[in-house]
């Protein structure tokens, strides 16, 4: 067998194992090695398993960005650990959102937009309401004032 620069790889060597940070928590892979010196190990089971070369999974990475954008990185690192466990720290949950967010823009950029013929409806909604608030989340100043105006403005 030969790696990806063509160099022969002549000896497998079994017992190599790693850790790796999934959404059901830590497990440890194990594997065999093909060897050739001086040049570093091979795992082909890392290629055939889409393994990234960090420690944690795609569906852990995944799941930091999806509760990272929900709020605050202490509260995805929180959510995080109630699902899977203690398998990533508040820094490595920034590192891992970080990781994601570095194609986006290769993503836009590869996005061509299509022009828009004559042909082709835009339609807008809008309903100019405004916020709804609740009568009991009124700041004290706004409430007296909305007092004033009930007979005034009806919902």
């Amino acid at each position: 067998m030969t790696d990806a620069w063509g160099r022969p790889r002549t000896r497998v060597e079994a017992g190599h194992h790693r850790a790796l940070a999934t959404a059901f928590g830590t497990v440890t892979v194990r594997m065999c090695a093909l060897r050739a010196a001086p040049a570093r190990n091979c795992y082909p089971a890392d290629t055939a398993l889409s393994l990234l070369a960090g420690r944690h999974s795609h569906g852990l990475r995944r799941l930091a960005a999806v509760e990272a954008v929900r709020g605050s990185f202490d509260a995805a690192s929180a959510a995080i650990t109630r699902r899977c466990g203690k398998v990533a720290g508040k820094r490595q949950v920034e590192q891992l959102v970080a990781a994601a967010a570095t194609d986006v823009e290769a993503f836009y950029r590869a996005r061509v937009p299509v022009p828009a013929t004559a042909e082709v409806l835009l339609v807008l909604s809008v309903d100019g309401k405004g916020i709804v608030m609740r009568p009991d989340a009124l700041r004290p100043a706004t409430a007296k004032a909305a007092a004033r105006h009930r007979g005034v403005f009806r919902d």
